[in-house]
């Protein structure tokens, strides 16, 4: 039974619809892997479709337990590396190197290549409870090849809530010590409203710092719909989405310089900062 009130249930109801029409399937959040972030069916058949021979191999090497095996590695990787290193540069089990999407083909010469792209699985759930602690829900999660890229938190104005519970959530409610919500698990992080949008890449309690998410100062009134509605009939769609993984989001590291109070000396330390492109960015 849902708490959502009818109104908030619309909003989500209608962006999942959008969704489902250009190519995402829809799944229950009870098929979430909560400690290994996963969408478990997707990620195997995913592997198996488009990785016949290297699932085989992995299967030879640890037998009947060879999803539990392979799933538990590629979510260490995740964890150590970060989902974009993974998806753009594989996975290496024993040996057999695993390819976690593909991305799409930079000229038609090369049939076989547009195959595997097409064969990429694009996934929304929705109030997705990710938590082994309790059974707090994401109001919307999006997942490609079973790996989640995407939370949004979404507001309808008509409950009298915006953006701003949205961001009160991830601050408060939404621990980032959560294995769905570490830095560099999920590329990005949204808050929507009807009109506005907001977003971050690194959830830090009270410090986290979001950045506008609209076309504009505002965005522009619309004659049908929500004001926010590019940011699932434009970016989120497939083709949009996988160009940005795979040419705009990178991660950025940083040497900073700070007093060390025991020695008494200057250190250095480096920080890293995922960039998640704002929305004038895509299309200059």
């Amino acid at each position: 039974m849902t708490s959502l009130k009818p109104t908030e249930k619309k909003f989500e109801e209608h962006i999942e619809s959008h969704l489902s029409s250009v190519g995402y399937a829809t799944r229950h959040w009870s098929e979430y892997d909560r400690s290994l972030c996963v969408l478990r069916e997707d990620l195997i058949d995913f592997i198996r479709t488009t990785q016949p021979d290297a699932w085989g191999r992995l299967e030879e090497i640890y037998g009947i337990d060879a999803e539990n095996k392979i799933l538990a590695r590629i979510s260490s990787e995740i964890s150590k590396r970060g989902v974009i290193d993974v998806l753009r540069n594989q996975v290496v089990d024993r040996g057999v190197y695993l390819d976690l999407c593909y991305f799409q083909p930079k000229s038609d010469l090369n049939p076989d290549h547009q195959k595997l792209y097409d064969s990429n699985k694009f996934t929304v759930v929705r109030q997705l409870h990710y938590s082994d602690q309790n059974e707090n829900s994401i109001d919307m999660v999006l997942f490609l090849n079973g790996l989640p890229i995407v939370t949004m938190e979404l507001k309808n104005q008509l409950t009298g809530q915006n953006i701003g519970h949205s961001q009160h959530q991830y601050r408060h409610d939404r621990d980032p010590k959560e294995p769905l919500l570490q830095f560099k698990r999920c590329v990005v992080h949204f808050c929507v409203d009807n009109n506005v949008a907001s977003m971050t890449t690194r959830l830090s309690r009270q410090q986290t710092r979001f950045f506008p998410f609209n076309k504009s100062i505002e965005n522009p009134p619309v004659e049908t719909g929500y004001r926010v509605k590019y940011l699932w009939e434009e970016i989120l769609v497939p083709d949009s989405l996988m160009d940005i993984l795979e040419n705009f989001v990178h991660v950025s590291k940083e040497k900073n310089l700070f007093f060390n109070d025991k020695t008494l000396k200057i250190d250095s330390r480096t920080t890293e900062s995922l960039i998640f492109p704002r929305y004038p960015q895509l299309l200059s």
